[in-house]
C-alpha cells in the first residue's frame, strides 16, 4: 500500500474523517458537518446558540443566580450542567454532546477533558470579544450567514442610536454594576462597553479607558459613578447590593446625572447578541427619554 503523506494541513472548511476542521484559541478541532447535540459552558455561548437557531442539550448557570438568564425563556437547554465556574462534567459526558462550545478564559485548564468527550471549540475571551466569538461558533455550527445577517441588523440599529444620540447634545453614559462587596464601572473591554463603543456613544472620563472594569468599595469615589445618563444594574440583589447602602449615604446627592436601572440579565450575563439587541432597545428608549438639563 502507498505511503500517503500530507503535505498540509486542511484549510477551514474542507473535511477530514467527516467532519470539518476548524481552528481556534486552543487549537484545532474536527467539528461535525450538523452538530445535532451541542452543549455549552457559559451564557454568552447559550445567547449565541439560540441566536443561530440551536438549541444547546445544556449549559451553565451564573455563580449565584442558579438559573438561566429569565431574557433567553422559554428557549433554554432541558440540562443544567451547574454554575460556569465549576461545570458538571460527569453530566456532560453522560449526555454525550457532539460539540462543545467555550472559551479559553473561562474552561481553558479543562479543554483536554472536554475535548476527549466531543470535538470542542473555544473562543479565547469573553465580554468585549463578542461578535468575533460569535462568527466563531457560528462557523462551528455552520450558520455563518445567519450570524452575519444578524450583526449587519446590529450595526444598523447602532447607526439609529448614534443618530439619536447626536440629537440629544452627545450626553455621556456611565456603565455602574452593584455586586455585594464593590459598584463597578464598566469600561471598553466589556460585552457593554464593547457595545457602547460600538454605537460611538460618549463615556464619562472616569470611564473612558481600555480594560475590563474598576471596582470601588466606598461612597466617597461615588463621583466616578457621574455621567449625563447612569445605567444601573445590580447583581443577584437577593443576596446584597453594595449601591442600595451608597444611597443612603451623603454621598449620593453628589451625583448629577439621570438615572436609569436597567436589566442585569442581559446587560451584564447576556453576552451574545441577543442580550445586545435588547440592550440595544433600552438605550435607545433611554436616550429618547433623556433631556439636557
Amino acid at each position: 500500500m502507498p505511503l500517503l503523506v500530507l503535505l498540509h494541513p486542511p484549510a477551514w472548511g474542507e473535511t477530514a474523517a467527516g467532519c470539518r476542521l476548524l481552528p481556534h484559541a486552543m487549537g484545532e478541532s474536527c467539528v461535525p458537518a450538523q452538530p445535532r447535540r451541542v452543549a455549552v459552558l457559559d451564557t454568552g455561548e447559550l445567547d449565541m446558540a439560540l441566536a443561530l437557531g440551536v438549541t444547546p442539550i445544556a449549559a451553565t448557570t451564573p455563580y449565584q443566580v442558579g438559573q438561566f438568564p429569565a431574557y433567553l425563556a422559554p428557549a433554554v437547554p432541558p440540562a443544567s450542567l451547574g454554575v460556569v465556574q465549576e461545570p458538571d462534567l460527569e453530566r456532560l459526558l453522560q449526555l454525550q454532546p457532539d460539540l462543545i462550545l467555550g472559551s479559553r478564559l473561562r474552561h481553558g485548564r479543562l479543554y483536554p477533558l472536554l475535548s476527549g468527550m466531543a470535538p470542542t471549540v473555544f473562543s479565547e475571551s469573553v465580554g468585549a470579544g463578542w461578535a468575533e466569538n460569535f462568527l466563531l461558533f457560528a462557523r462551528a455550527l455552520d450558520r455563518e450567514p445567519q450570524a452575519e445577517r444578524r450583526l449587519a441588523a446590529i450595526d444598523a440599529h447602532c447607526r439609529r442610536i448614534a443618530a439619536l444620540h447626536a440629537r440629544k447634545g452627545h450626553p455621556t453614559l456611565s456603565l455602574v454594576r452593584s455586586m455585594q462587596t464593590h459598584v463597578r464601572l464598566y469600561l471598553r473591554d466589556s460585552f457593554v462597553g464593547s457595545l457602547l463603543a460600538r454605537c460611538g456613544l460618549d463615556r464619562p472620563a472616569s470611564q473612558a479607558g481600555g480594560g475590563f472594569a474598576r471596582q470601588l468599595a466606598s461612597p466617597r469615589h461615588i463621583a466616578a459613578l457621574d455621567g449625563d445618563i447612569i445605567l444601573l444594574s445590580e447583581y443577584a440583589p437577593e443576596k446584597g447590593s453594595l449601591i442600595r447602602r451608597w444611597r443612603d449615604s451623603a454621598f449620593w446627592s453628589l451625583l448629577g446625572g439621570r438615572l436609569y436601572e436597567v436589566d442585569d440579565g442581559y446587560w451584564m450575563l447576556g453576552i451574545g447578541p441577543l442580550a445586545a439587541e435588547k440592550v440595544l432597545m433600552d438605550l435607545e428608549r433611554i436616550i429618547d427619554d433623556y433631556s439636557p438639563r
